[in-house]
């Protein structure tokens, strides 16, 4: 198996069973860190690093690297990105960086469903996964009309950061359409792209 290999399976591993998190809590951010954020989102730097972030992600697609790097994931049912962490971007915005596409995803309608922390013991190293797991607003009088399928958006979006020994490792977004007869076609994911990096 190529570094390649190694590496998108890292980042976008299959689902199969998996050991047992450690620790598995509700991800809350303090009250300072949320200040933090808040004067990051709205600062110029915030504003540099996302178009930095854009570019990469568009240059990927016609494979030219760039400093930020990022790998892109593509199938049928599910689309994303990650991006690897870099000292540039620093601990803290990267974890800024998860929070603002986490709200970026709420603007476009999104009900956030749940945020969660899993610290696993990986024998050789500590792996802490944090995730905010973000779906369409649904109800279930969509659900049970028979002659309306529901409109499902991008699909479900999870907005995930992994930490390495506590310190930042990649940051992923992933977007899984539904293939239910009860949901219309997804929207494109071009445009979920676009969206996301809007400012």
């Amino acid at each position: 198996m190529s570094y390649f290999d190694k590496l998108f399976d890292k980042l976008f591993p299959q689902k199969n069973a998996e050991k047992a998190a450690d620790v598995h809590e509700v991800l809350k951010r303090s009250a300072q860190s949320q200040q933090q954020y808040k004067k990051w989102k709205s600062s110029e730097e915030r504003k540099i690093l996302i178009t930095e972030i854009a570019q990469a992600y568009y240059y990927k697609k016609t494979n030219i690297t760039s400093e930020v790097e990022v790998h892109i994931f593509n199938t049928a049912y599910a689309n994303g990105f990650a991006i690897t962490y870099h000292e540039k971007i620093g601990d803290k915005t990267f974890q800024h960086l998860a929070d603002y596409f986490k709200d970026k995803v709420l603007d476009m309608g999104y009900r956030l469903v749940n945020a969660d922390r899993r610290i696993l013991d990986r024998e050789t190293y500590v792996e802490t996964i944090e995730k905010f797991y973000l779906k369409p607003p649904l109800t279930t009088e969509e659900l049970n009309q028979q002659d309306t399928k529901a409109k499902q958006l991008f699909g479900n979006v999870a907005v995930e950061q992994v930490l390495i020994d506590n310190k930042p490792s990649y940051l992923k977004v992933l977007a899984s359409i539904y293939s239910d007869r009860q949901f219309q076609e997804a929207d494109s994911y071009d445009d979920f792209m676009t969206a996301l990096f809007h400012q």
